[in-house]
C-alpha cells in the first residue's frame, strides 16, 4: 500500500451526489465550479482517515483496471496532474457524473465525492484518490460560556462514523511495458464490505471502473463462501455434509498447493448423484476464476470456528479444533436411550428444525 505519510495534495474539490428518486434512472449530483480550500488540520483529517483504510487488510484491496476507454474514470484521473485550474473543475465533474450514473438504486445514499489531485513525494509521480463520503449528524457544545449544544449537518469522514469509500489511482515506475496495469496500480477500500459480500459493483466497477478476479483474498473468500452455502443447502446427508465442510476448510488449512481451482474442488470430492457436482460447477464455479492464488486473510475467523445455523436462527459455533468433542447430534433412538438427562457431563438441548435447512 501507500504511503500517505508521503503525499502531496495539490487540489481537492466536492462535488455532491444525491440519492436516486423514484422517478430517475439513477442518482443525481451538484457540481462545485471551484477547488475546495484546505487547511492543514483537514488535510491532516484526510490522511488519517486513508492510513486507518489502509491498515484493515479486511476492507483495503489492490485490483486491476478494466476500464480505460474515453470518458472512463481512468482516462479522466491521468489528465487532473496536469489540468489548468478550468480542465481540472471540468474533469471532475464529469467524474462526479460517472459516480452519479452508476447509483441506479434508490438504496444508495447520497454523499459527498472528495477528488483530490496528489503527488508522491518519494516518487514525484501522480496519484489520484477518490472518496465518497456519506454525510451524517453531530453535535457540538458552544464555543462561549452559553453551554449550549448545536447540530452540526452534513459531518463527513468522522472516525466514529465512517461511511466512506475510496479509490486510488496511482502510477507506477516509469517502465516499457504497454500493459496498462504494468503502468498504473489502483486500490480501493469500502468501509462498508463485508467478508460474505463483493465490494460495491456501482462503485469500484462501474464507477472506477477497477476489477477483482485477479485479487486472491476477494476470490478466497467469494469461493469459500459460496461452496459453504452450496454444501449446506444441497448435501442432504449429515455426515456427508459434515466431512464436506472440513475438506472446504482444508484447501486452505493442510493442502499444501498455492492454487485453488474451484472445478477440481468439483471433481475430487463433490458426488455425482442428483445432479450435484453439475449444479455446483453451474451454480458456483460459472461466478469464479478457473483458479486463483489462496489467500486465507479474510477467512481466519471462519477457519477456526465451526457454526451450525438452524432454521429457528438458534446457531452453535465453537473452535473448530474441539468442535467435534464438545458437540454431537444425535441420529439414533439407540444413541437417544442412553443419555442421562441429569448427567453433569453433559447438557441435552433440543432445537427446532434440522440443520442449514432454510
Amino acid at each position: 500500500m501507500l504511503d500517505f505519510d508521503n503525499l502531496i495534495v495539490n487540489r481537492l474539490i466536492i462535488h455532491s451526489i444525491a440519492r436516486k428518486k423514484s422517478d430517475q434512472d439513477h442518482s443525481s449530483f451538484t457540481a462545485s465550479n471551484e477547488s475546495t480550500t484546505i487547511d492543514d488540520d483537514a488535510l491532516e483529517i484526510i490522511k488519517e482517515r486513508l492510513i486507518d483504510a489502509a491498515g484493515k487488510r479486511s476492507k483495503a484491496f489492490e485490483l486491476e483496471l478494466e476500464e480505460t476507454g474515453n470518458g472512463s474514470f481512468f482516462n479522466l484521473a491521468i489528465k487532473l496532474n496536469e489540468a489548468t485550474e478550468e480542465e481540472f473543475i471540468s474533469y471532475t465533474t464529469d467524474i462526479a457524473e460517472l459516480l452519479a450514473e452508476s447509483q441506479t438504486n434508490s438504496n444508495i445514499n447520497g454523499a459527498f465525492l472528495l477528488i483530490l489531485d496528489c503527488l508522491d513525494t518519494d516518487t514525484l509521480l501522480p496519484i489520484v484518490i477518490v472518496i465518497k463520503a456519506e454525510p451524517h449528524k453531530a453535535l457540538k457544545m458552544s464555543d462561549d460560556s452559553s453551554n449550549q449544544i448545536s447540530v452540526l449537518k452534513e459531518v463527513f469522514l468522522s472516525p466514529s462514523q465512517k461511511l466512506y469509500k475510496l479509490g486510488i489511482l496511482f502510477q507506477k515506475s516509469e517502465n516499457d511495458s504497454e500493459e496498462i496495469n504494468d503502468q498504473y496500480g489502483c486500490f480501493l477500500f469500502d468501509d462498508q464490505f463485508r467478508i460474505d459480500q463483493n465490494p460495491a459493483e456501482y462503485f469500484h466497477k462501474t464507477f472506477l471502473g477497477f476489477k477483482t478476479g485477479n485479487n486472491s483474498k476477494i476470490q478466497s473468500s467469494r469461493f469459500f463462501s459460496k461452496t459453504q452455502s452450496f454444501i449446506q443447502s444441497n448435501i442432504k446427508d449429515p455426515n456427508q455434509r459434515d466431512n464436506l465442510l472440513i475438506t472446504l476448510k482444508h484447501q486452505f488449512t493442510v493442502t499444501q498447493s498455492d492454487l485453488i481451482s474451484p472445478n477440481q474442488f468439483a471433481n475430487d470430492y463433490l458426488p455425482l448423484y442428483q445432479g450435484i457436482r453439475d449444479l455446483y460447477i453451474s451454480e458456483v464455479c460459472s461466478e469464479l476464476p478457473s483458479s486463483f492464488v489462496r489467500d486465507s486473510s479474510l477467512l481466519s475467523h471462519k477457519l477456526s470456528n465451526r457454526k451450525i445455523t438452524f432454521p429457528s436462527k438458534v446457531n452453535l459455533s465453537g473452535p473448530e479444533d474441539q468442535f467435534d468433542q464438545a458437540v454431537s447430534i444425535v441420529t439414533s433412538d439407540e444413541v437417544l436411550n442412553s443419555l442421562d438427562p441429569e448427567s453433569s457431563s453433559y447438557t441435552i438441548i433440543k432445537i427446532s428444525g434440522q440443520p442449514f435447512q432454510k
